[in-house]
């Protein structure tokens, strides 16, 4: 079985750290937290890549996981 708050909280936490740097179609697990509003999407100027950021229900949720 799939442990989603440790999914979660591991792509949130590497969202949150910077370490995001994204080409290409968004896995399924992104694309849900992209829908919920828990992250956007911050696209370079040329297109080819993008970065995410949690917004502020995003870091709320991320808070929640470590407890």
């Amino acid at each position: 079985m799939i442990d989603h708050r440790m999914t979660h909280r591991c792509l949130l936490a590497d969202i949150a750290s910077g370490e995001d740097l994204y080409s290409g179609a968004p896995s399924q697990t992104l694309q849900t937290l992209l829908m919920i509003g828990f992250v956007t999407r911050l696209p370079s100027p040329d297109h080819t890549y993008a970065h995410f950021a949690l917004t502020e229900a995003g870091h709320r949720y991320l808070a929640g996981l470590w407890h």
